[in-house]
């Protein structure tokens, strides 16, 4: 049986997430989203519900917490596209509405460019009624094999 490990489905990548501030559904502290892969790595889709305790104003949902959620995206468009484990190199934000807490967000990301050690992708983060709350720009690359997390057997 694996320790903490989570299979993504859409890569087949075995991913010690289960405290992951993001995707960690072990982490109470966390947002406990699921990504969703989809075409192979050229989009991502989440939603989420930040709660209050992720504000910075009153019921206003902290500018950090949106920079994390469009990381997310981005490097799951990383993930899906190299069919390994990636990180973020390079991320840009914009902040175009306040998000209110306690109201579902919706992230989605695409990929943009692709060399064999880069992936450029674009994200943003709309409400319901389509307004747009953020925007964000990065470049993921894989993480090297000397990095990469290790599985562990129980």
């Amino acid at each position: 049986m694996m320790a903490d490990m989570q299979s993504d489905t859409s890569t087949g990548l075995l991913l010690n997430n289960d405290h992951c501030f993001v995707c960690g559904m072990k982490n109470p502290f966390g947002l406990q989203v699921k990504p969703e892969i989809e075409d192979g790595g050229a989009s991502v889709r989440i939603e989420c519900t930040p709660s209050e305790h992720l504000q910075g104003w009153a019921d206003i949902l902290h500018g950090g917490i949106l920079s994390t959620l469009l990381d997310e995206a981005i490097t799951y468009i990383g993930i899906g596209t190299f069919g390994q484990h990636a990180v973020t190199a390079q991320l840009e934000v914009r902040f175009r509405n306040p998000a209110p807490t306690r109201v579902k967000l919706f992230v989605s990301a695409e990929r943009i460019k692709v060399s064999r050690r880069l992936v450029e992708a674009k994200a943003e983060v709309r409400l319901t009624d389509g307004t747009l709350i953020a925007t964000g720009a990065g470049k993921v690359v894989p993480v090297s094999e000397s990095f990469a997390p290790k599985t562990s057997v129980e």
